[in-house]
């Protein structure tokens, strides 16, 4: 298991959406996820100025490889935010320019070697309606073609419903992102998800949300049931990539290094678990 940090939360960005590409300090976030003791980041694009991205030309990916080998923390995911908006779902050429986006988005992954794209399927983009899981399967069966990176769908259904979309699409290079915090947020079964969802779950976002859909804190400092999803995740030996998304308030290195020794503490005894 590696524990990695989502892109962004290792810089200070007053004034800045959390959910951010840090584009003052994405170099120096791999020195410090270096020195904080971070196996990874997730790359982020988040809508603005994507092709501006470094990860969105040759050049910006030779220096990405660089240096993530000189600092030995990799980039195993990116999460694709950009496609939030819903236009995935659209129809007509919103819906054809966010697909060919999307086809773009994988092939930029799989030229430095991320093996996941975590696809959010939430707020304009959930899939609670039967119009928009006919829509976005059709999406997935466009741009799932045999290679590259596993998609990941980080989902607002219940496990017992995301597991059964992702085995209508029945493609090998579908899976899940599940976010503890989130599922807490939204009275979700943890246990029962993380069961039926099984080895649907490639990788895992640490976050502590209230529950009754309440806000982000400090890991330990919510009432997130961590111990019950690392019991349940256990269970089938799960060894994915744990990825903090967690607030970063006014200090990203105090949180960093609180969040990191937390999640150490919580994933330590998963193998005395099983």
């Amino acid at each position: 298991m590696t524990i990695g940090m989502m892109q962004g939360r290792l810089s200070n960005k007053s004034g800045q959406p959390l959910q951010s590409f840090p584009w003052d300090s994405w170099r120096e976030e791999f020195i410090r996820a270096s020195e904080t003791g971070f196996d990874s980041i997730e790359w982020l694009v988040d809508g603005n100025n994507d092709d501006d991205n470094p990860i969105a030309t040759v050049e910006g990916r030779t220096e990405i490889k660089a240096l993530a080998a000189q600092y030995n923390v990799g980039i195993r995911s990116l999460c694709a935010h950009t496609f939030m908006d819903g236009a995935l779902l659209d129809e007509g050429k919103t819906s054809e320019a966010a697909i060919n986006y999307l086809s773009r988005v994988l092939d930029f992954s799989a030229d430095i070697g991320i093996e996941f794209v975590v696809l959010p399927v939430m707020e304009a983009m959930s899939i609670r309606t039967p119009t928009a899981r006919d829509r976005l399967t059709k999406v997935l069966r466009t741009v799932l073609d045999g290679a590259g990176p596993v998609l990941l769908l980080e989902s607002d259904l219940p496990g017992v419903d995301l597991a059964a979309f992702v085995e209508k699409v029945g493609s090998p290079q579908l899976g899940v992102l599940y976010d503890i915090g989130n599922a807490n947020a939204l009275g979700f079964d943890i246990a029962a998800d993380i069961a039926v969802l099984g080895s649907m779950i490639r990788e895992v976002h640490m976050k502590d949300r209230l529950s009754g859909n309440g806000p982000s804190h400090r890991l330990g400092e919510g009432d997130t049931p961590f111990s019950q999803a690392v019991q349940a995740l256990a269970k089938f030996s799960w060894q994915g990539p744990v990825v903090l998304e967690t607030p970063i308030f006014n200090d990203w290195q105090s949180e960093a290094v609180h969040n990191l020794a937390f999640t150490r503490t919580c994933w330590g005894g998963v193998d005395n678990q099983i």
